[in-house]
């Protein structure tokens, strides 16, 4: 292949590898080798990303340290190109006739100059007869800072029908002002926040929060770098599109779709079996019946603190409180005794909730929506209290008007709530 600016590129036959190729940069062999990004939800090789494989005599160098070589742009420019060419001959030569993506990582130095060097890419897929759509081109979105360059080269390989990816998302300066600004058909969350969740309950409690954002922006969502059984299970937590990693495939000279389809399927399997013994499920159960008892108090007549009594012994439980059906509560909440004795007193000037209006909030949004059956919130942070906190609501009927019981209990991460 010959371009006017990247000059020839060289690529040599692998020994007893039909249809494969190599190629040489400083005397060191560059092989390519693919890893597949699965689809949680079609159980399937959705697309592959083309990894550079180095190697000395029988020693393997890492990417990191051959593009370390390339000092000079020109340099920079040519071992990036060669890279792609290597990439793109290998997957096509393969016979691929399906319609998965080739993903194709491009040095940050070469992308923000994507107009300038642009015709390169659009030479190469036409000599692969490679559909542009079908190419995924990898932008590590953490490493450039020229946003004007960055927003006009992730334009130019959209324009030419490419898709674009924000790589390493969530390591070092990401943002999300960058993909609101970027646009990119999709995210890949770096392992660096699967790791986070694995260890912190709060990082895991916000990941499917950061993923579901990303999916309003109209991206979708891969989370890389997956290695174990329990971190697949975050993935699966989080509501994600796509998953890579060493658990779902390692990087392979082959593309082998059928290699770990069925771990997706058992995840599935084990996905069923753990909702249903979840936290928030054991927390529910564990209210359920106290909290129901206080409803028919209630509508039996009994005053609230009479009827929530029972219920604010509960483990955990905070308080008790009634809104109207514009979200006005009425009256004080009633407090569980230990709320009383630890109370915050830093947050004393929002402790009393009498005629304050909760018609943002959505445990009285859903109460109402759904009459007569029991919601739950997911945690988030009490006004009253500055602690993270669960609220149970029912909207009922009351002396002839609507009103919605609401029980909040603190939410512990660490702790289930059990009987």
């Amino acid at each position: 292949m010959t371009d006017n600016t990247a000059g020839k590129f060289r690529f040599l036959d692998e020994p007893g590898e039909r249809g494969k190729v190599f190629a040489t940069y400083e005397g060191i062999n560059l092989h390519s080798a693919f890893q597949p990004i699965y689809s949680l939800s079609h159980c399937r090789v959705v697309g592959y990303e083309g990894l550079l494989r180095a190697i000395e005599g029988r020693r393997q160098i890492s990417p990191y340290q051959i593009f370390s070589l390339a000092r000079d742009e020109a340099s920079i420019v040519y071992l990036d190109r060669l890279s792609r060419a290597l990439h793109m001959r290998n997957y096509c030569s393969m016979g691929r006739e399906g319609v998965e993506w080739l993903f194709l990582n491009v040095d940050p130095r070469v992308i923000v100059q994507g107009k300038q060097y642009g015709a390169f890419f659009r030479q190469l897929l036409e000599e692969n007869e490679m559909p542009p759509e079908r190419v995924v081109v990898e932008i590590m979105e953490g490493a450039i800072d020229d946003e004007l360059q960055l927003s006009e080269s992730v334009g130019f390989y959209k324009d030419l029908g490419c898709l674009v990816a924000i790589d390493d998302f969530g390591a070092g300066q990401s943002n999300f002002e960058r993909i609101w600004r970027l646009s990119p058909d999709i995210v890949k969350l770096d392992r660096s926040m699967i790791v986070q969740a694995m260890q912190k309950p709060m990082a895991r409690r916000l990941l499917p929060g950061i993923v579901s954002l990303i999916h309003e922006a109209g991206s979708l969502v891969l989370i890389e770098g997956i290695e174990t059984l329990e971190e697949a299970m975050v993935a699966m937590e989080t509501d994600v599109d796509l998953v890579q990693g060493h658990y779902f495939g390692m990087p392979a000279y082959t593309l082998n779709e059928a290699q770990h389809q069925d771990k997706i399927f058992s995840l599935f399997a084990k996905y069923q079996e753990s909702s249903a013994l979840d936290s928030s499920q054991k927390c529910l159960a564990y209210y359920r019946g106290a909290f129901m008892h206080a409803v028919a108090q209630l509508q039996a007549g009994a005053a609230p603190e009479h009827a929530f009594q029972q219920l604010l012994l509960l483990k955990g439980a905070d308080r008790c409180y009634m809104l109207d059906q514009q979200g006005v509560q009425v009256g004080a909440s009633c407090l569980a005794e230990s709320t009383k004795i630890v109370s915050d007193r830093r947050y004393q000037p929002l402790t009393d909730g009498r005629g304050a209006v909760w018609s943002r909030r959505p445990y009285l949004r859903r109460a109402l929506q759904n009459p007569g059956s029991l919601q739950m919130t997911r945690p988030y942070l009490s006004i009253a209290t500055g602690k993270l906190c669960v609220t149970l609501s029912v909207a009922i009927v009351l002396h002839g008007q609507i009103s919605v019981l609401c029980f909040d209990f603190n939410w512990i991460d660490e702790v289930f709530c059990t009987k």
